[in-house]
């Protein structure tokens, strides 16, 4: 085979460049480049084995052993549990035992013992053939895990018995699933073993199959998957950055690695379109090493789910892969891995996915985001007895994050009816929705405007399900220091208070501080009702209420169990965890009711607070039930919603629409102002807009609905001349 040693040179260069572990896996890379054998099975069975190499230990497993019949004494082969399926835990340990035999640093390198214990292992595991009731487990956790075992064996001083490894890649065909027949995240980790046992058999033709199927995710999609506002869908409509983002990224990086180099590679659009969507979406939603909550789907319940650091394997992978942008490669791993801050390298950044109902708000000192949910997505789900209290986790939640760690394990003691954001009765048992994985949000009105540093989020609230009974016109205004955040039209029937929660997170060591009559004062331990007060800060956050209102704040400890929350995890431990709560009390059954807050996340001290409280910025000039307006003086940008045709009157301009919109002007010194509007509606209608500055001339701006559908909720922009 011929080298090309120019390349060489330049890989070896980028291996300079990257922290030991990226070395690490870049050397891997290219040790795997160019094979002795010219075989391309060898060449991928090869690269498996150097991804999954390890050096485990047995002998605890060895105790448990039953020689006579092949199984584990204590593993129960009848149970069918859809989660924490007990039966893979045999074929986990005989995977162990794979690489123990063929590692020549273990203990049990080449033990005959241990062979035999392997193949009478995969004997009974073939004749008993456990089924788990969830179909994961028998289509992706199995087949996957028994061909890595069967390709490391195939290194052993002696292999599989040829009859045994026929017979068991014959059944993970049969019954492993067909990748064809999923989309996204699934299709590419059944993929995976069809890739495995292509390689073992020499299939090329399956392999060609596998391959296909495992890039094929990798395209904007209307359905499960990437979507055309860079954010992903799974299990339906419904918002899943991480979780299944999380999976997807996985295989697809695994796959590509193992192709590097081959007649398989991945090809630059694809590899383009993941790059797009890691650097701008998927570790723009990580904060240091703490992804948020509300992108996890379901797997918000789980313990040590917002821990993203091990996602630094699919940065090291795109450094090879994309070295074009490798510098933001190399800053990612180093925050996931705490060789570096949370804030570091990070830039300002503002999107709103209007395909996702979704919108993140990036800042150096702090990450805001804002999750909704409308007619066009679903819920977030609780499937398999996971995410039990969820209920209003799509309504307008926020997480407002620093470190990135200020939510980290404090999900089985939160209280579920005061999720950050929402405005939500402050029911005793929180309602399961009407369906476990694909329930739709209620609102026609759900979105967003954005031109990449600032915008606007939207959110038509009613929910008249169960003891809800509840609504209210929700609207969230960014800029750089602050975020503006308005409710009108507050109304409800429900049998309890309604509170808007403006946060529930860890609570600091540091005292919390607030502001009454003028007078900054230290908050007293345990929860408590303050009437009008001026601001509130906490943890290198600030709370200012412009408009007053009655709080409800303070720091207690609050206790529940992981089961409470998610009955596959089955810990019934109680749960302690020291929590600040910031809430707005609307009372019982409120009628057009209303709230002003302002969120400074980035307020090292309560001086800092006080401070820019007295030299604000920020105007609320409209909030009710059929207009949100905001502007900032000092950067000169008018922030407005409508939920009506309307017209918008101040002294200095009026703003006059045809149509429900939210729109912002940006009036830069020295440039044309500029107009950028959308229809959170996503109507596909057109929207007429007349801006009547003060002694100016009057704009007439006509928004037409975008050619294609898919893009009817995306921001448009005009410069007003």
């Amino acid at each position: 085979m011929k080298f090309n040693y120019h390349i060489i040179i330049l890989l070896l260069l980028i291996v300079r460049l990257f922290t030991p572990s990226t070395a690490k896996a870049s050397q891997n890379y290219i040790n795997n480049l160019y094979p002795s054998d010219n075989d391309e099975f060898e060449t991928l069975m090869e690269k498996i084995r150097k991804d999954f190499a390890q050096n485990p230990l047995i002998d605890e497993f060895l105790h448990k052993y039953d020689t006579a019949k092949g199984c584990f004494t204590d593993v129960d082969y009848s149970r069918r549990d859809r989660t924490n399926w007990e039966p893979l835990t045999h074929i986990d340990r005989l995977y162990d035992f794979a690489f123990a035999y063929t590692n020549p640093q273990n203990t049990y390198y080449q033990n005959e013992d241990i062979y035999n214990k392997i193949v009478k292992g995969l004997e009974y595991w073939y004749e008993r053939n456990p089924n788990c009731n969830n179909w994961w487990y028998n289509q992706i956790a199995e087949p996957q895990k028994i061909g890595i075992l069967l390709i490391q064996m195939r290194v052993g001083k002696k292999q599989i018995p040829a009859e045994l490894e026929t017979k068991t890649l014959q059944r993970i065909r049969k019954e492993g699933g067909d990748p064809a027949k999923w989309t996204g995240a699934n299709r590419t980790d059944i993929a995976l073993h069809w890739i495995y046992r292509s390689c073992l058999e020499k299939n090329e033709a399956d392999l060609e199959t596998a391959l296909a199927n495992a890039y094929s995710p990798i395209e904007y999609t209307v359905k499960e998957g990437f979507q055309h506002d860079n954010s992903y869908f799974q299990h339906g409509v419904q918002l899943y950055i991480g979780g299944y983002g999380d999976e997807i990224l996985k295989g697809t990086t695994q796959v590509a690695m193992y192709t590097q180099g081959t007649k398989y590679a991945l090809s630059t659009e694809k590899i383009q379109l993941l790059s797009k969507f890691m650097r701008q979406t998927y570790y723009q939603a990580i904060r240091g090493k703490y992804m948020l909550f509300d992108v996890l789907g379901r797997g918000i319940s789980r313990k040590d789910i917002t821990d993203k650091s091990a996602t630094a394997l699919f940065a090291e992978r795109m450094a090879v892969l994309d070295p074009e942008h490798i510098e933001e490669y190399k800053a990612i791993i180093a925050r996931l891995k705490d060789e570096q801050a949370a804030d570091y390298k990070l830039k300002p950044l503002h999107t709103h996915y209007f395909r996702g109902d979704y919108t993140l708000h990036v800042r150096p000192g702090y990450t805001f985001d804002v999750r909704t949910v409308s007619t066009r997505t679903m819920r977030c789900e609780y499937g398999n007895g996971e995410n039990l209290k969820t209920y209003f986790m799509s309504d307008g939640c926020t997480n407002i994050v620093r470190r990135g760690n200020e939510y980290e394990g404090i999900f089985p003691s939160w209280n579920w009816s005061r999720i950050p954001g929402t405005t939500a009765p402050q029911l005793k048992e929180i309602p399961l929705a009407a369906s476990d994985w694909q329930t739709p949000g209620t609102s026609d009105f759900a979105g967003g405007v954005s031109d990449s540093l600032y915008g606007i989020t939207t959110y038509r609230y009613m929910d008249n399900y169960k003891d809800i009974q509840t609504g209210a016109h929700k609207a969230w205004f960014f800029f750089d220091e602050e975020i503006v955040c308005l409710g009108a039209n507050i109304s409800s029937t429900a049998s309890e208070k309604v509170y808007t929660t403006v946060n529930q997170c860890l609570a600091s060591s540091e005292p919390a501080s607030i502001s009454l009559s003028g007078k900054m004062q230290s908050m007293e331990q345990g929860e408590k009702h303050y009437k009008n007060p001026e601001w509130i800060w906490h943890d290198g956050i600030g709370y200012l209420f412009p408009k007053g209102g009655n709080i409800v704040a303070g720091q207690q400890i609050q206790s529940g169990t992981w089961y409470d929350i998610n009955h596959s995890i089955n810990r019934k431990e109680e749960i302690q965890n020291d929590i600040f709560t910031v809430c707005i009390d609307h009372g019982l059954q409120p009628k057009s009711g209303s709230y002003a807050y302002i969120v400074l996340p980035d307020k090292n001290t309560p001086e800092a607070v006080k401070k820019y409280s007295r030299n604000n910025l920020v105007e609320i000039l409209q909030n009710d039930a059929d207009i949100q307006a905001v502007r900032h003086k000092g950067l000169h940008i008018w922030q407005i919603v409508f939920y009506r045709a309307g017209r918008f009157q101040h002294k200095e301009m009026s703003i006059e629409v045809d149509k429900p919109c939210a729109l912002m002007i940006k009036q830069t010194q020295g440039h044309a102002p500029v107009l950028h509007i959308a229809d959170p509606g996503q109507t596909g209608q057109a929207i007429n807009v007349i801006i009547q500055p003060r002694k100016k001339k009057a704009y007439t701006i006509r928004m037409q609905p975008a050619e294609n559908p898919i893009y009817a909720g995306a921001t448009q922009s005009f410069t007003l001349q």
